[in-house]
């Protein structure tokens, strides 16, 4: 009886190693895995649900997720749709845990924020471009270069002064995309700024 008590014994401390070894190789398996998301996985696993965003200049917004790309969130605020950089957001409430989703697309996952930016630009969206300290501008946008937005207003009262070299050409606002903390299109419509809407 007393062998059989040990053996019985020792079986017990081996299974209990056992599940320990695994119990602790399946955490570090999750600690590596958590370790190669992207904030944008995260992001994107919550498409169709309502995010809080802290935004750089202590604002925040209430969006409903619609489309994530390399540096950027569309979602809607409603009655508009909204445009971050994610390098403008400071912090994220409502995500479920360990939530992530990857772009199987690569030419997706590469869609930088002057992709949408050239959809508003081509669809003629009114626009109204935010930073830290409020309202930088409104309008149409002019262009979307690789660093920049240029805002030509809508209104003759929004006209900027003549410049020296214009040839008596208004000008309209450019504006560094690391000045802007998030744009507001006047359309609903999050659709047109999905990859899934043809952006190039």
């Amino acid at each position: 009886m007393r062998w059989d008590a040990l053996f019985e014994d020792l079986e017990t401390q081996l299974e209990a190693a056992q599940t320990a070894e695994l119990t602790a190789a399946a955490a570090e398996a999750s600690r590596l895995e958590a370790s190669r998301l992207e904030f944008a996985e995260r992001l994107r696993a919550h498409r169709e649900r309502e995010l809080g965003l802290q935004i750089a200049g202590g604002q925040r917004l209430v969006v409903r997720v619609g489309a994530v790309g390399a540096d950027w969130l569309a979602g809607a605020v409603l009655p508009h749709s909204v445009l971050v950089p994610l390098t403008s957001i400071l912090a994220v409430d409502g995500m479920a845990r360990a939530a992530a989703r990857s772009e199987p697309s690569a030419s997706r996952r590469r869609l930088s924020i002057t992709a949408p930016l050239r959809r508003l630009a081509r669809d003629r969206e009114l626009v109204s471009v935010f930073g830290t300290q409020g309202l930088l501008a409104s309008g149409l946008i002019a262009a979307a270069g690789r660093d920049f937005v240029e805002i030509a207003p809508t209104r003759r009262d929004d006209l900027l002064p003549r410049g020296s070299q214009g040839g008596g050409a208004r000008s309209a606002r450019v504006i560094p995309l690391h000045a802007v903390a998030w744009f507001r299109s006047e359309s609903a419509d999050v659709e047109q700024l999905s990859p899934r809407s043809g952006l190039s």
